[in-house]
């Protein structure tokens, strides 16, 4: 991030501060004061020679999915169908990213989780650019522009996440997956799987960093890992949820049959969310969760739980069973 843009970024966060503070207050004149001081270093910026026209909006890093493979033609074309699936599932990957780095800065600022209404976050298409066939897009300037300079780092956390599960050989695939965030995961086995079987190679470029090369051959390697050992399953479960800890996300779910359920609640979930899951706790509910399955090699097998949703359940509707969906 440019020394224009970090400015741009402090004014409007001031903005927001200030319209919190009291009309009057002490904080209310500090952060005026504060905000008269960065807008003078914006104009004074604006001024510098080689700046012709002002410049109102953040920049943030442009990204491109460079291909080639079976279904690309050269620099001049490729098969939507290649196209749309690149497109799709690397966007499901930043937008959970971007939901769990959001999810990690409330944290930091002592807030706990996303407020009510809250956008989430987006990709635009901006372009194809030349060089096999380029996908070109960047994150869009949320609502909150304090996210900007986030959002533009999980779309680099995305890119980090793709290569280490290219190029890591091992078959421990649960220590390769082990800092990507949990609903990153079905998009990241979905986006190799597709790329696999167009046996295309690509190349992940960034505006403000040196590109990076992934094999067809790696990508096949990592498809096949992900398919053999990685199932992600969307399964609604009966039971009596047991709480949830609000500053860590944690929750605990004892299901009608089975052994007691622990992992965390999903990123988009808003406060008011998990006020309201909260107020079931120690009483019969019906929960989806998202459930991935790693498998280890010589077979050993590893859970993990994301809450994405829980509603009060009558005992006459339990049925004590587990509807699974495969992803």
């Amino acid at each position: 991030m440019n020394d224009l843009t970090f400015l741009k970024l402090q004014s409007v966060q001031l903005r927001q501060l200030l319209d919190r503070a009291g009309e009057g207050s002490v904080t209310h004149m500090q952060l005026a004061v504060r905000l008269e001081a960065i807008e003078n270093r914006l104009a004074e910026a604006n001024k510098l020679p080689g700046n012709l026209f002002t410049k109102e909006t953040i920049d943030l890093p442009r990204a491109a999915l460079f291909l080639r493979g079976s279904l690309v033609q050269g620099s001049e074309g490729i098969r939507p169908s290649l196209a749309g699936h690149a497109l799709i599932q690397y966007e499901g990957m930043f937008v959970e990213q971007a939901l769990h780095d959001e999810r990690e800065a409330a944290k930091a600022d002592g807030r706990q989780r996303r407020p009510r209404g809250a956008p989430l976050p987006k990709l635009l298409f901006t372009g194809t650019p030349r060089g096999s066939f380029g996908l070109e897009f960047t994150p869009q300037i949320p609502e909150d522009a304090s996210f900007a300079y986030l959002h533009a780092q999980s779309l680099e956390n995305v890119a980090n996440a793709l290569t280490r599960v290219a190029e890591n050989d091992s078959e421990d695939v649960n220590t390769t997956l082990s800092n990507i965030p949990q609903r990153v995961i079905p998009y990241l086995k979905r986006f190799f799987s597709e790329l696999a079987k167009c046996d295309a190679e690509l190349r992940l470029a960034f505006s403000n960093k040196p590109s990076t090369m992934l094999g067809s051959e790696n990508i096949k390697k990592a498809a096949e890992r992900l398919d053999r050992q990685v199932v992600v399953d969307d399964i609604s479960i009966d039971g009596v949820f047991r709480g949830v800890t609000r500053e860590t996300g944690h929750f605990d779910l004892r299901p009608n049959e089975g052994m007691v359920i622990s992992g965390f609640i999903a990123d988009e979930l808003t406060e008011e969310d998990v006020e309201r899951i909260d107020k079931l706790t120690n009483k019969p509910c019906k929960s989806r969760i998202e459930r991935t399955t790693i498998t280890k090699i010589p077979g050993s097998v590893n859970y993990t739980y994301v809450l994405l949703d829980a509603v009060l359940n009558s005992p006459e509707s339990t049925n004590g069973g587990i509807n699974t969906v495969n992803f």
